[in-house]
């Protein structure tokens, strides 16, 4: 079985095929978001939706911005 890998390489996915049956599981059962969960890191790390550094203070109010209107 391969993956539908769309434009992304197997290596770029490649932290997909480390997580924990359990994640997996709650990713298919939609118990987990892993959308928000991306928005949520990325805007620790200083990230707009872009993926461009707009830093810490306004990351995370896009963060609540994505949380508001439900992205």
């Amino acid at each position: 079985m391969s993956y539908t890998t769309g434009k992304f390489s197997v290596d770029e996915l490649q932290f997909i095929q480390v997580a924990s049956v359990r994640v997996l599981v709650a990713v298919a059962r939609e118990e987990l978001d892993l959308n928000r969960l991306a928005r949520e890191e990325m805007a620790q790390r200083g990230y707009d939706q872009q993926g461009v550094w707009v830093g810490f203070k306004r990351a995370r109010e896009d963060l609540l911005t994505w949380r508001a209107i439900g992205r």
